[in-house]
């Protein structure tokens, strides 16, 4: 059985002036205005709104008590086209050079730094390459930032009473190791990570997630101590034991098969990373655009957002 399609949902069917004309008058909700606004006569106006409504087969205003207001439907697509409208316009920005030149300054750990942030400053260099990168390796807990980060991501909540400080995701540890060293197998219970060598960061989360397990990290055979996450990582990366990592850290490495999660079921919530910025409306638009592709590939490696 061959389903309907709907006669209006291909945007290219639909003449640009009749949206323009839609939005202006939705969001006046006065003709005249609107008319006003874009240069064109009220009659105009009115053939493009009555264009737009023929062609959707609905009714977007209706007129009470001698004023003009959306009806549901038109208050539905005024929000699209509004929401579409504004995109559209961040885009014209970005063909400006002008717009986009120019350095965007970043902090954040050496780990997050090398496990998954490069990746996505190369990617937006590859799509501006008008945007330039300084980056600063912050220390986990670091409470005071440098003054000229455009974009700090931090372990733990820093001090920074002048810029905003939103809480971006927690993060969730799980034991991940080279596909070699298990054969390639999961583990099915927690306490038979404790026959292999274990690799330790700075943070010294190997024992509370032990402790949360009612388990002695202790007496594991073998145990190597690094100053930072990334380097127990990599050691991970390289065969020489089980590492502690947060889960959006190595999604990319997991899914590549450099690494595996070593057993299924077992994670604890970790510190919680931090995103730091000037106000939004003092960010320009290179800054904003660094930022959302940020936050995109945090949701595609899965990462329980805040923002």
């Amino acid at each position: 059985m061959k389903t309907e399609q709907s006669p209006y949902l291909d945007l290219r069917q639909i003449p640009l002036n009749a949206l323009v004309a839609f939005e202006a008058a939705g969001r006046h909700c006065h003709m005249r205005k609107a008319a006003q606004e874009m240069f064109v006569s009220h009659s105009a106006l009115s053939r493009h709104i009555k264009q737009l409504e023929s062609r959707l087969n609905t009714q977007l205003f209706e007129r009470k008590s001698n004023k003009l207001q959306l009806t549901a439907p038109g208050m539905r697509l005024l929000a699209s086209v509004q929401a579409a409208f504004g995109e559209l316009n961040i885009g014209l920005h970005m063909l400006n050079p002008t717009q986009v030149e120019g350095e965007v300054v970043i902090g954040t750990t050496g780990t997050i730094m090398l496990n998954w942030l490069l990746p996505v400053l190369a990617d937006v260099q590859k799509q501006y390459p008008e945007i330039s990168f300084k980056l600063r390796t912050l220390d986990p807990q670091q409470k005071a930032l440098p003054s000229e980060l455009d974009i700090a991501l931090c372990l733990g909540r820093p001090d920074e009473p002048d810029k905003e400080v939103k809480k971006l995701y927690d993060e969730y540890y799980v034991p991940v190791c080279n596909p070699a060293l298990l054969k390639g197998q999961t583990l099915q219970t927690v306490d038979s990570l404790l026959a292999y060598p274990l690799l330790h960061d700075g943070l010294g989360q190997w024992l509370p997630w032990f402790q949360h397990h009612q388990l002695d990290g202790r007496k594991s055979p073998h145990h190597t101590y690094f100053d930072y996450a990334y380097q127990a990582i990599e050691a991970a990366r390289v065969g020489m034991g089980l590492a502690l990592a947060d889960i959006v850290e190595v999604a990319e490495d997991i899914r590549q098969g450099k690494l595996m999660q070593a057993i299924d079921s077992a994670h604890t919530e970790g510190e919680s990373v931090y995103l730091v910025t000037h106000p939004t409306a003092l960010m320009n638009y290179r800054t904003q655009l660094v930022l959302q592709s940020v936050i995109n590939n945090l949701r595609e490696r899965g990462a329980r957002l805040c923002v």
